[in-house]
């Protein structure tokens, strides 16, 4: 069984190019111990379809449907299993993380996995730089983390940075469409005007977590829910939201009080 970890973009710039192995986005993020469980079964059905199947029950994933095509297993009757520590559309990369993990498990090449799994969620829209930024985490088996893409697309440069301090995810909300931002070219404009001159020269987790922070503030890409939730950390504590998602998170000396200050708002995750 293959196991892909989950990621959280802080802050991103979008690189839009025809050829979607080039296109894919610059920023810091943070990468997860938690993520996405694979296993990949012949059944020897009368289909060639591949089927997946998640908490027990048959789901469309186009992405990672289109990652096993990519890769040259597509339509091979195969059942696709995963298990998913962390929910879709709340900015934990999680589609990125599914595409790779059942690549993984059938084809054991990691670059030609992770260019494939890069491939699909440009196609679909559902991420430009998760699949990135996990699979450099992943060969260094370095994770949480922190990741600073610096260049875009498959082959682009990331930097890791091992990650010793307590976080917490508050799962709020009803979660976002990626894919509805970055089709929006007024968006993505906006997006990458806020993204200018952000940098990370102190590299650690609350830094991280501060100048996602201002990068959501000058993107407009708080809701009135969002800054509710954030009017409620705690002082001392820092906290920003997980991108293109509605999850929140946060780091504190104090983790107790922090999570006791945001429950009322979503399932807490620790790690």
């Amino acid at each position: 069984m293959s196991f892909v970890p989950g990621h959280v973009s802080l802050t991103f710039a979008v690189w839009p190019d025809e050829d979607p192995l080039k296109m894919g986005s610059t920023g810091i993020g943070l990468v997860l111990p938690q993520g996405v469980h694979c296993a990949v079964v012949d059944e020897q059905s009368e289909s060639s379809e591949n089927v997946v199947i998640c908490g027990g029950k048959q789901i469309k994933d186009p992405v990672t449907s289109r990652a096993l095509e990519l890769i040259g297993f597509g339509n091979q009757g195969l059942t696709i299993y995963l298990r998913r520590d962390l929910p879709l559309g709340f900015g934990l990369g999680i589609s990125g993380s599914s595409a790779l993990a059942a690549c993984l498990e059938l084809e054991k090449d990691i670059e030609k996995s992770v260019k494939a799994a890069h491939q699909a969620e440009v196609e679909y829209k559902t991420g430009l730089g998760d699949v990135m930024a996990i699979s450099a985490s992943l060969k260094e088996n370095i994770f949480p983390s922190i990741v600073i893409r610096e260049s875009p697309g498959y082959g682009g440069e990331v930097s890791t940075y091992p990650v010793k301090d307590k976080m917490i995810i508050c799962l709020s909300g009803l979660g976002r469409d990626t894919s509805q931002i970055l089709n929006n070219s007024e968006w993505t404009e906006i997006i990458n005007t806020a993204s200018l001159g952000i940098q990370l020269t102190n590299v650690n987790l609350r830094t991280a977590i501060k100048t996602g922070r201002l990068f959501t503030e000058k993107a407009g890409l708080m809701n009135d829910s969002l800054s509710e939730i954030l009017e409620q950390v705690p002082m001392g504590a820092v906290a920003s939201v997980a991108h293109l998602g509605t999850s929140i998170i946060a780091t504190s000396d104090d983790v107790l009080g922090l999570r006791s200050a945001l429950e009322n708002f979503g399932e807490i995750r620790e790690f």
